[in-house]
C-alpha cells in the first residue's frame, strides 16, 4: 500500500494546473486597464466552428499527457511540472501589469458547434489572453512527451492533437497570434533555464564531490 501511495503521490503536481484558477479567475477582469494586440492577420483569419473541438478536448488532453510522463520519466515530469508552475506566476503577473483582451465574433447558428463557442464565451470572460495558458499547458505537454522514449504512437498523436489545440485558440478566438507566440517562448525560455540550472547543479556536485575525495586521498 506504501508503495502504491509513494508512486501516485507525484501527480498531485498536477493539481497545480486547477489551483492555478484562483488567481486566474481573480485576475480576470479591466480593473488595472486592457490592451489590444490583435494584428491585421488575426483579423483577416475567420471563425472556425468546428475547432472548439480541439479546444475543449485541453483537460483530458493534459491528463494524459501529464499522467503518462508521471509513470513513463519522473524526472522529465518533475522538469516540465516545474517549467509548468514558473510559467503560471510569469503569465499572473503578465495579466497584472499587461492585461489584454481579444474582440470575440458574434456567433450565429443553433449547430452543436455553435452553442460549444457560446458556452467557452459565456464561461470566461475575454481577457487573461497574453500569454495563453491554454498554449502554455497544451505545449508543455507537447515536449514533455517529445522528450521521452515513447513509442510513435503514442507522440504523433500527442503532436497532432496538441497542435490542434494550439492553432484552435486563435480560431476559435480566444486569442491571437501574439498570445500563442509568447506562450510558447515563455515556455522554451523557462524550461531551458531549469534544464541549465540543474546541468550546473550536477556540474558543482561533481566538482565538490571530486573535492572532498581529493583532500581524503591526501590525508
Amino acid at each position: 500500500m506504501k508503495n502504491i501511495f509513494k508512486k501516485l503521490l507525484p501527480l498531485i503536481l498536477i493539481g497545480s494546473i486547477p489551483f492555478s484558477n484562483l488567481f486566474y479567475w481573480t485576475l480576470n477582469n479591466t480593473q488595472r486597464g486592457v490592451y489590444n494586440v490583435t494584428t491585421d492577420l488575426d483579423k483577416s483569419l475567420p471563425l472556425i466552428k468546428i475547432f472548439i473541438i480541439p479546444y475543449m478536448t485541453l483537460w483530458f488532453f493534459l491528463a494524459f499527457c501529464f499522467v503518462y510522463l508521471c509513470f513513463k520519466n519522473r524526472k522529465i515530469y518533475y522538469k516540465i511540472m516545474l517549467t509548468l508552475c514558473l510559467c503560471y506566476v510569469a503569465a499572473f503577473i503578465t495579466y497584472y501589469f499587461f492585461q489584454t483582451t481579444v474582440p470575440r465574433p458574434i456567433v450565429t447558428g443553433n449547430d452543436i458547434f455553435s452553442k460549444l463557442i457560446l458556452f467557452t464565451y459565456n464561461s470566461d470572460e475575454p481577457y487573461n489572453c497574453f500569454p495563453s495558458i491554454h498554449v502554455i499547458t497544451a505545449y508543455l505537454a507537447i515536449k514533455g512527451i517529445n522528450a521521452t522514449n515513447a513509442r510513435k504512437s503514442i507522440k504523433i498523436p500527442v503532436n497532432i492533437l496538441g497542435f490542434l489545440i494550439i492553432i484552435s485558440t486563435e480560431f476559435v478566438k480566444q486569442h491571437v497570434i501574439m498570445d500563442i507566440l509568447f506562450a510558447m517562448f515563455l515556455c522554451d525560455v523557462i524550461l531551458n533555464s531549469v534544464i541549465h540550472v540543474e546541468l550546473q547543479y550536477k556540474l558543482y556536485s561533481s566538482k565538490k564531490s571530486y573535492s572532498v575525495s581529493k583532500q581524503n586521498i591526501e590525508q
